[in-house]
């Protein structure tokens, strides 16, 4: 058993009695025999018909027993999501195809703990649940709670591996934590970048309706603003009924049209939310009779939005976060709360909070009160990827929507390395536990998971079964029969279409199977089976709901990167590698981040002062030291040195 783990459940003083069921053996040593369920066809069977068939119809019925299986989402610590489908039409064909039921009442997530925390709870409920989201940690597989999927991958997910091998081969070779050992299977994005790799033939005028090159900072770019108190602020900004006007006339934005709210600084950022606040103030704005903000500081969750993601748009600092970076100005990894400008900007984010700029009832409201205010239009700024629902805003008859404002902030390169990264497919993911999902069972799970990669199954995923009655065929290529659905999955109207029936919307951020628990598995969106590709919107009229993909700065400014690395400098890389660095993220969720937010809470500079020094002492008692740092840059010198010599080369030119 792992001696994290165990030193971990001795704290909960719960720990003599559990996991009495751990077991270190390797379970891909003997293969499970799937041919004991008494069904009248093999996973083999199930394997070799997907690649035969293109409709989940064609499929036959699992005639034996029914699994029911639970999700731990680890990400998840207390998010106010719970969408639910009212006539899904993708869960119960998995289930009629696999005889697996996924049990959304009782899957879970963190509730407000951090992921250490609730694996102490479970660990000594000895309550684990059969499947886990973003789980993979060291402790679970020391102590031998995951199956090892190492050798069953190629056998029973057959399409994930080889997808697995186009996208990160060396996800293959090194495995976790560079055992060579795979304990999971994990999604693939649909940029640009990810599906040319994964497809030979793709034709990029028609999926630039899907996705388009990354936006120039990542997601923090741009901030989404309530385009009627925006045209009060700056009467030349368009609203999004004339961004959409404007697209349906040309079909595409002008470098001009698209940065129509000037704010080519750090300091025109900050001076933008002081700009909206004033005309809140001057205009009186209320929602029905509720406050109007220009923004927040807190979303219910942790800092990352904030501190993570608008911080990083006003530095022009794409794809970082708060702790460790690769400096190019020391050639080291390094943490980026200790740096004097991020303590200058958490300063000036407290100020937003005592000038009234943002909320200060937002740094004490859960995530479901959060996410009811910013879609009843009482934040007029959000940002990161916390994205109003305009859909929502419509049903309640409000007048006015969120359009995308972007920063034309160039791209910082004298600080922090934008690191182009080959996303390790070891970690993240799902992850199967041993003690709750029989041996047996194993292949036909795998198999289950395994069926998002293939052509039956992201169909299944965006277009239902065909026994649904969803789509019809018309010269061989699909339609959808409901109208909405179309306007939903095809045109991108916000109608919650996609929900009502549980499919893969068409946008970047839809995973598959959105009611909850989301699964993140496949493609997103559907790879090549995406409605928006198969419609073929190059030969279409154009509609208004695409005009968001093209009103994008990736079309104009391309992020500049290094060369690419497998072992990045994000933290999370080292929290299974390095003791102190674990010691610290253990606590970072339950013990910084509220500290962090009691710096935005400050009342005054001076206990601003107080807070931030407690806020680094405490993460230096924790392990976040000086030491642990050069732990971390030793590592990679030694075990990554490829790694090491791409970050040092620093940015490609």
């Amino acid at each position: 058993m792992g001696k994290r783990l165990t030193a971990m459940l001795l704290c909960t003083a719960m720990a003599a009695s559990i996991l009495s069921g751990c077991t270190n053996e390797d379970p891909a040593s003997s293969s499970p025999d799937p041919s004991s369920a008494s069904n009248s066809h093999t996973v083999e069977d199930l394997l070799e018909m997907v690649d035969n068939v293109e409709d989940s119809s064609d499929m036959p019925d699992w005639e034996g027993e029914t699994l029911t299986l639970r999700v731990w989402n680890g990400h998840g610590t207390g998010d106010a999501r719970r969408d639910t489908s009212s006539n899904d039409v993708v869960r119960p064909e998995l289930e009629r195809i696999f005889g697996i039921k996924i049990d959304a009442e009782n899957s879970f997530d963190n509730g407000g703990q951090d992921l250490p925390s609730k694996m102490a709870v479970l660990a000594a409920t000895n309550d684990w649940p059969e499947l886990g989201q973003n789980v993979m940690n060291q402790d679970l597989v020391d102590s031998g709670k995951l199956y090892d999927l190492t050798e069953l991958l190629p056998k029973y997910a057959p399409h994930y591996y080889a997808m697995l091998q186009k996208a990160s081969p060396r996800s293959i070779s090194s495995g976790w934590n560079g055992t060579g050992k795979l304990y999971n299977v994990a999604s693939f994005n649909n940029t640009v970048e990810a599906i040319t790799t994964l497809y030979d033939d793709v034709d990029m005028d028609k999926y630039k309706y899907i996705a388009i090159p990354e936006e120039r900072l990542g997601v923090n770019t741009q901030v989404y603003v309530r385009d009627d108190i925006l045209k009060l602020a700056y009467p030349e900004a368009k609203t999004q009924d004339e961004i959409e006007e404007l697209y349906l006339k040309n079909g595409e934005f002008t470098r001009e049209e698209l940065y129509d709210v000037p704010i080519t600084s750090k300091e025109e950022a900050f001076e933008f939310f002081y700009k909206i606040k004033e005309v809140i103030d001057e205009n009186n704005i209320t929602e029905n009779g509720k406050p109007v903000y220009a923004t927040y500081a807190f979303s219910g969750q942790d800092n990352w939005a904030l501190l993570a993601g608008l911080e990083s748009g006003i530095n022009g600092i794409p794809n970082v976060d708060y702790f460790t970076f690769f400096n190019v100005q020391t050639k080291k990894i390094d943490v980026l709360f200790k740096q004097d400008f991020f303590k200058e900007d958490m300063l000036r984010f407290n100020k937003f909070v005592r000038d009234g700029v943002a909320s200060e009832a937002s740094l004490i409201e859960n995530n479901e009160i959060f996410t009811n205010k910013l879609n009843n239009g009482e934040y007029a700024i959000s940002y990161a990827w916390l994205i109003p629902d305009n859909a929502k805003l419509e049903a309640a008859g409000k007048p006015y929507r969120y359009r995308k404002v972007y920063f034309d902030i160039e791209q910082n390169t004298s600080l922090g390395l934008n690191e182009k990264e080959e996303i390790n497919m070891s970690s993240g993911g799902i992850s199967i536990f041993k003690d709750m999902v029989k041996e047996e069972d194993l292949p036909r799970v795998l198999a289950f998971l395994d069926y998002f990669y293939t052509d039956a199954g992201m169909n299944l995923v965006t277009w239902g079964p065909r026994s649904a009655g969803l789509f019809e065929e018309k010269d061989g290529v699909r339609q959808y029969t409901d109208k909405e659905l179309e306007a939903c999955m095809v045109y991108g109207e916000q109608n919650n279409a996609e929900l009502k029936y549980n499919l893969a919307g068409s946008a970047v951020d839809r995973q598959f199977c959105g009611a909850y628990p989301v699964l993140e598995l496949g493609i997103r969106s559907g790879g090549l089976k995406n409605p928006r590709y198969i419609y073929d919107l190059t030969q279409q009229e154009r509609q208004a709901g695409s005009a968001s993909n093209f009103f994008s700065s990736g079309l104009f400014d391309q992020q500049i990167k290094s060369e690419g690395v497998f072992k990045s400098s994000h933290i999370w890389n080292f929290t299974n590698e390095v003791e102190d660095i674990k010691r610290f993220w253990d606590v970072r969720g339950t013990g910084f981040e509220p500290m962090m937010t009691k710096v935005l809470a400050a009342k005054s500079d001076a206990e601003f002062e107080e807070a931030y020094n407690n806020m680094v002492q405490y993460a230096e008692e924790n392990g976040l030291t000086d030491e642990a740092l050069e732990a971390c840059n030793q590592l990679m010198q030694e075990k990554y040195p490829e790694d090491w010599a791409a970050l040092q080369g620093g940015f490609k030119k």
